[in-house]
């Protein structure tokens, strides 16, 4: 089953008024596909913060598969 790499990302300003994207949460969900991964995510996030609606404590979800590992040189 594929892996995939979540994180929740909130855009907030600063004193100055320039935008950053703040990671409000971030983990690994294995799931067959990524729209199940993403309903996946949304549910642990609500769970883990206690809420019904993600979009409180974030803009975007951003779903993303693992690195693939660098091959093994035999020799």
């Amino acid at each position: 089953m594929p892996s995939f790499n979540v994180r929740f990302i909130k855009t907030v300003c600063d004193d100055t008024g320039h935008e950053h994207r703040a990671c409000q949460a971030a983990f690994k969900v294995d799931a067959a596909s990524l729209s199940a991964a993403a309903q996946q995510a949304e549910a642990d996030f609500c769970k883990q913060k206690s809420v019904r609606d993600w979009t409180v404590f974030a803009d975007v979800i951003e779903l993303r598969t693992p690195p693939a590992l660098p091959p093994v040189w035999a020799g």
